[in-house]
């Protein structure tokens, strides 16, 4: 799992939100569903359940793109700040 480098400064509100002073957010459309989005751009990523590992999983490589080349890491330095247990496949 990749971990936040000093210089990240997250945080996370009262709705499990997650900001970076980066310019970048992951924010909660709904139980299934999460939104990853810059100061520019935005997108959906869907979240499952994965009974196997009894966790979340947040389906980022679906959204991984030329319009959002680092989905994947900024979502993985979030996961500590999420609230319950997640997975990033």
């Amino acid at each position: 799992m990749i971990r936040p480098m000093p210089d990240y400064q997250l945080d996370r509100d009262a709705s499990g939100n997650v900001q970076c002073a980066d310019g970048w957010a992951v924010r909660w459309i709904g139980p299934e569903l999460i939104e990853y989005g810059t100061a520019t751009d935005a997108c959906l990523v869907n979240v499952g359940y994965d009974a196997q590992r009894k966790s979340r999983a947040i389906y980022a490589s679906e959204a991984s793109s030329a319009w959002f080349p680092r989905v994947v890491e900024h979502l993985c330095m979030a996961l500590p700040l999420l609230p319950g247990r997640y997975v990033i496949v």
